[in-house]
């Protein structure tokens, strides 16, 4: 697992342009050591692999490739995608869609997500939340290569990265996956703009498995009771943040009988945002006005 180790987002990003720069040129992991991890950095060791991990996380999430003949080129020759956005793209498809490669990353968050709760920084939390992730999920049965302090302390780190929450000034971490929801709305309505709450949550949980509803969740939250229709605390302000950015509308009539996004407060405008429960979910792909409630 790559996200436990030195491999950062920006370290996984430099790599890529490296890499990509390079295309017509001798490039395997020796060279790019020596450009990513030069003799004479501060506090670098002979165990330093700072360069290295970075090269296995690219590995595990697709986005560079080994050739025959020992060099290293990138995945797909022809993109034109940012470095930032193939890197997030990669951890929605082979990381929070698969748990292959990062057996904890999404199932952790899931975790978080369906308790409401923020996740602060510093060993005494990592300790509190490995102590809790193993009792409520697993019962407290000791896992292989188990969820623990130095993989709490990285999932934050990519959490944020990957659009799934944010820190506020305590570096305390707060679900949200606003980016994260946003990069599928486009999968989960596919040619419709209108849904019904229903069928919006039933496609989202298929296209975002860590978020209510998917499988992932559903793992990490085995009393999660879908009858309550209420929506989690972190999903519902994404919801709510993304009706204000104008990238969706919420239909919230006085009469819904629809899901609650009542934990976001959502503040009421007379138009579509009359209650706190919400009918149907309209898309608008183009960028929107924010709107003050």
């Amino acid at each position: 697992m790559f996200t436990d180790s030195e491999a950062t987002p920006a370290r996984v990003e430099m790599l890529l342009e490296v890499v990509r720069s390079m295309s017509d040129r001798k490039l395997d992991s020796s060279t790019i050591r020596l450009l990513l991890q030069p003799e004479g950095l501060p506090a670098r060791t002979s165990k330093s692999d700072q360069a290295g991990r970075a090269i296995t996380a690219a590995r595990e999430l697709d986005l560079i490739e080994d050739h025959a003949d020992g060099m290293i080129r990138a995945s797909r020759t022809r993109d034109n995608r940012s470095a930032r956005r193939a890197v997030v793209e990669a951890i929605d498809d082979k990381v929070l869609r698969d748990d292959k490669i990062e057996p904890w990353f999404g199932l952790f968050y899931a975790f978080l997500l369906g308790r409401d709760e923020s996740a602060a920084a510093g060993k005494e939390a990592g300790d509190h939340w490995e102590a809790r992730f193993e009792r409520e999920v697993f019962g407290g049965a000791k896992q292989p290569n188990r969820f623990n302090d130095s993989k709490y302390r990285g999932f934050r780190r990519w959490f944020r990265y990957s659009g799934l929450g944010w820190h506020d000034g305590e570096e305390r971490f707060h679900p949200n996956p606003y980016e994260r929801l946003a990069r599928q709305l486009p999968a989960v309505f596919n040619s419709e703009r209108d849904l019904s709450i229903d069928a919006f949550m039933d496609r989202l949980s298929q296209q975002c498995p860590e978020l209510d509803g998917g499988h992932l969740f559903l793992r990490a939250n085995p009393n999660w009771d879908r009858s309550t229709r209420v929506i989690s605390l972190g999903l519902s302000h994404a919801l709510v943040d993304l009706h204000l950015d104008g990238v969706l509308t919420l239909n919230c009539p006085l009469d819904s009988d629809g899901l609650s996004i009542a934990k976001a407060a959502p503040p009421r405008d007379g138009v579509h945002l009359k209650s706190d429960r919400v009918s149907s979910v309209r898309y608008a792909p183009a960028k929107g006005t924010r709107i003050n409630g």
